[in-house]
């Protein structure tokens, strides 16, 4: 297919590329705007250091070697069942563990002794609280599991004024490429398939004969005093 025939094809059909993304965009914008529930996310960023309770003169490269191991072993204590309860009923939330523990990610730091705790929810209060929540329940839990007060708060989470999803406007630019591209896809397969001719051009391109006349449209004159072409 020439690149003539292609402007053709697309110069025929210019409004249903125009029409088809448009109403994708604005499809996508209700669902974004009006359907979707925004969620926030907050987090929380603790230190593993030093147990409280030994001095500082006994901290060596081991302690922090230690310290390191012990934070992916918080990680994993911090999405823990009894943690989740502890959370739920120092704050009074209405979740079920396993529906608390969903909205909780844990990120380790590199290979650092950072810890960060981030938890998400449609109102941004709400997550703020948990992963606060989660840092204090884990600190409580190290203590009466392992007997050791190692975790510091670094930063408290506070209520985001952002949702991080929908991301409403790249949603709506994708629907409106998306709707271009299969509206586009569909023509050139409509094209593809139809081996109907209907201009003298094709004839010399596909035939390879040349056109020596062509037989205009003519209209008849019907009973009712109607026209019908043929």
């Amino acid at each position: 297919m020439k690149l003539k025939e292609l402007g053709r094809i697309l110069g025929e059909l210019k409004l249903v590329l125009v029409l088809v993304p448009v109403v994708a965009m604005l499809t996508s914008a209700i669902i974004n705007l009006f359907v979707l529930t925004p969620v926030y996310e907050s987090t929380t960023t603790i230190i593993v250091l030093r147990d409280q309770m030994t001095p500082y003169s006994e901290i060596n490269i081991n302690t922090i070697t230690l310290n390191q191991r012990l934070v992916r072993t918080y990680s994993e204590l911090a999405k823990s069942r009894s943690v989740a309860e502890e959370v739920i009923n120092n704050n009074n939330l209405s979740y079920t563990p396993g529906e608390l523990s969903a909205k909780i990610k844990v990120e380790l730091a590199g290979d650092t002794e950072v810890l960060k705790i981030t938890a998400g929810d449609s109102n941004p209060s709400i997550a703020a609280l948990i992963a606060n929540g989660v840092a204090q329940a884990l600190s409580g839990k190290v203590y009466k599991v392992m007997n050791v007060k190692n975790i510091q708060v670094l930063d408290p989470a506070v209520p985001s004024g952002t949702p991080v999803s929908p991301k409403s406007v790249l949603n709506i630019l994708v629907a409106g490429i998306l709707g271009l591209v299969i509206t586009v896809a569909i023509i050139f397969v409509r094209e593809y398939l139809d081996d109907t001719i209907r201009y003298p051009e094709e004839i010399e391109s596909l035939l390879k004969l040349s056109v020596l006349g062509m037989i205009p449209a003519a209209t008849l004159q019907t009973g009712d005093g109607r026209g019908v072409k043929v």
